[in-house]
């Protein structure tokens, strides 16, 4: 009774809408709008910065971009340091999918943990507008090291198409661009703000179907009126330009001019702000001075829905310092040394010619085989030779720039030597400091993009908590589970299992009692008395069903998520390092070396015995094998029938040798232990059913 009450409770909670408090005037949204904006202009262009890198001159470097008016040199000539050590980092970084976990806090427990984790798993494939998971972390890893910071907002998507089927219905993900990025300027962290206002630039089309609080239409008010607005306005047909605001580097660099945002008059652009407050959202128009929408946090969970990467925070300001700035210098002097190179090996090739006023002038001709007629050739014809002594010494000043460009990112490089000025390349001690120093600043990053991680599950874990039931007539959520891993788990965990009802109960006691008095075979039980352990209700109509099924090929799972999987606090930790290139390989490594420990020594099995603990040989093996590169190395392995298990009366197995044996490996000792060899008959028992295990009946 009092859990019915409960859900009725949560039920009216969920029904009742959250309403801000006061009311804000559009003055104060504008006032925060172009302070912010100032400050993000001025690190767009760089004004009133010196030394340091604005945003488009990290795109020129990063986009290996010489300017030919402004450039003294013949030659166009750009190493592409700065392109080359971001892309190879952001590789090494992030290369595979997070692997992260969810440990219970106050109010939950580890089946429900291992529950929301595959969700968020689930999740993580799913959310692919815009791009996978994979590619925007890796523009934000790439965004962070050229700006100094990266922002993405994370928000539920509830996406109808127009025939009112459900495009999309879960957390996303969107990389914002740092230009349209407008934080509280006294902030020095994304959790210190109290506000944040991100810029886009979307269409009426967007406004009427993609919602982000709520799985219901979206409800804007004062649409009709921005509708009008810019219907008015005929000079902006497609709506709002883009280029008002900011001019996109990029596309100058590739020679586009023309900025497409707010130029398609079928599908009109409108720029709408919203401010993000821990408790608070309001969207408006800053051109036309409309409020669109001004509600409560529709997550309750009193966060900015802001995910912030930084690698190299600053102590006063909310951006860190970019990976370009320190080798700003050094990556202009190597390009102006190898366009002062090009063009000094040029004119040695094309020497100019001084022509004296004895060369008749209709007889100069340019070309193999070409006579002059002059009057005096000692004094009427010379080369003009150049002083400059460069290329002498191009390869030393080169090795040394690059040697300090690479060092100064942690890079190895092959240079010339930092202890001796007289050695050509570095010593391999050098080489191998220098992948250590490589190593440390990955560790370093790593860190911070654990948090940035985290931030973001957590962000996700909330919104499920609130967005997923928040139809009240919803009660159940379906997700496919995958891995044998997780599957292994809920098995174990007893979600799956069947049980029997009372009456099944009574019945098999009755044929057991009758079987064995008459000497026969044991009475089967029909399944009509199985019950589900955990059983769950899809319908008012239909059968329960337990938690966790498993399909015909034992390979795929799947889960039914209930509202009170989803109480409680939890906190992630993010395994950063599986997203990690090397990841695979040193995993792969780790469980070859442990495979053969186990085959190798005998006394590791044998103190295993001992504290009665054995080893799981056909799990480590398998694993082994898919880290590889086999796939599904499970149908390679089938179980041996009971009749091949048993041998001669007073032998032992087949195999097995003698009785309190265990078998010989490959020109190795025997294992002295008094167990069966792993992985044999008799092996590890399940797990008892979960204490969460719901409903009734005996095992």
């Amino acid at each position: 009774m009092q859990s019915f009450l409960f859900e009725l409770l949560t039920m009216a909670q969920k029904k009742k809408e959250r309403k801000p408090k006061g009311v804000i005037a559009f003055s104060e949204l504008k006032n925060h709008y172009d302070l912010a904006n100032d400050e993000t202009d001025k690190r767009r262009t760089g004004r009133g910065k010196i030394g340091t890198i604005s945003f488009d001159e990290a795109d020129e470097l990063f986009r290996s971009w010489l300017d030919e008016d402004s450039w003294p040199y013949d030659a166009l000539l750009f190493d592409p340091r700065v392109f080359t050590f971001i892309f190879e980092k952001t590789s090494r970084l992030i290369s595979n999918k997070l692997r992260g976990r969810l440990i219970p806090r106050e109010g939950g427990d580890m089946l429900a943990a291992h529950i929301n984790n595959e969700l968020l798993s689930f999740q993580w494939d799913q959310a692919t507008h815009s791009g996978s998971m994979i590619s925007k972390w890796a523009l934000m890893d790439l965004n962070a090291r050229k700006y100094g910071a990266a922002f993405a907002l994370c928000k539920w998507r509830y996406e109808l198409a127009p025939d009112e089927k459900v495009l999309f219905d879960g957390p996303g993900m969107q990389i914002l661009n740092n230009r349209d990025c407008l934080p509280d300027p006294a902030a020095t962290d994304i959790e210190s703000c109290n506000w944040f206002q991100a810029r886009q630039y979307v269409t009426f089309q967007d406004l009427e179907r993609v919602n982000d609080r709520a799985r219901t239409k979206p409800v804007y008010k004062n649409l009709d009126k921005l509708r009008t607005v810019i219907s008015q306005k005929a000079e902006k047909s497609g709506g709002d330009s883009r280029d008002i605001n900011w001019t996109s580097r990029n596309r100058q660099i590739s020679g586009l001019t023309t900025d497409p945002v707010g130029k398609d008059a079928a599908f009109k652009t409108v720029e709408i702000v919203t401010e993000y407050r821990k408790g608070r959202w309001i969207t408006f128009s800053p051109r036309h001075g409309v409020i669109l929408r001004d509600i409560a946090n529709p997550y309750h969970n009193n966060e900015i829905p802001i995910v912030m990467l930084r690698y190299y925070p600053i102590d006063d300001d909310l951006y860190g310092m970019s990976e370009i700035e320190p080798v700003k210098g050094l990556q202009k002097a190597i390009n102006a040394i190898l366009s002062q190179y090009v063009d000094e090996i040029n004119q040695k090739l094309y020497t100019p010619i001084a022509v004296g006023p004895g060369v008749r002038q209709h007889t100069l001709r340019w070309g193999k085989g070409a006579r002059w007629i002059m009057n005096n050739p000692m004094t009427d014809f010379r080369l003009v030779e150049s002083r400059s002594n460069a290329a002498q010494f191009f390869n030393n000043t080169y090795s040394v720039l690059v040697a300090a460009l690479m060092n100064s990112i942690g890079e190895t490089s092959l240079g010339v030597s930092n202890i001796s000025r007289f050695q050509a390349e570095k010593t391999a001690t050098e080489v191998k400091q220098l992948v250590s120093q490589r190593n440390a600043r990955d560790n370093f990053n790593q860190t911070f993009l654990g948090e940035a991680l985290k931030r973001q599950m957590i962000l996700w874990h909330t919104m499920n908590q609130v967005m997923i039931f928040s139809d009240p007539e919803k009660k159940s959520y379906v997700i496919r589970i995958i891995g044998r891993d997780a599957i292994r788990y809920f098995e174990e965990s007893g979600i799956g299992a069947y049980g029997l009802t009372e009456e099944g109960a009574k019945l098999l006691q009755e044929n057991t009692e009758r079987t064995m008095a008459e000497g026969g075979e044991e009475t089967g039980i029909p399944e009509d008395f199985m019950i589900p352990m955990s059983p769950v209700s899809m319908g008012e109509e239909e059968e329960a069903i337990p938690k966790f099924s498993l399909d015909m090929s034992k390979q795929l799972g799947t889960l039914v998520i209930e509202p009170e999987d989803l109480k409680g606090n939890y906190d992630f930790i993010a395994d950063v390092e599986s997203m990690a290139l090397s990841a695979g390989e040193q995993q792969m490594q780790g469980r070859k070396a442990a495979f053969n420990m186990l085959l190798s020594n005998p006394l590791v099995v044998e103190f295993l015995a001992k504290e009665k603990v054995r080893p799981k040989f056909k799990d480590l093996f398998v694993a082994w094998l898919e880290d590889v590169g086999m796939k599904d190395a499970e149908k390679f392995f089938e179980n041996i029938p009971p009749e091949e298990m048993l041998g001669p009366p007073g032998m032992g197995q087949p195999g097995m040798g003698q009785p309190g044996m265990a078998p010989q490996g490959m020109g190795q000792p025997p294992m002295t232990m008094g167990s069966p060899m792993p992985g044999g008959p008799g092996g590890v028992a399940p797990l008892a059913p979960s204490p969460r295990a719901r409903g009734g009946g005996t095992v």
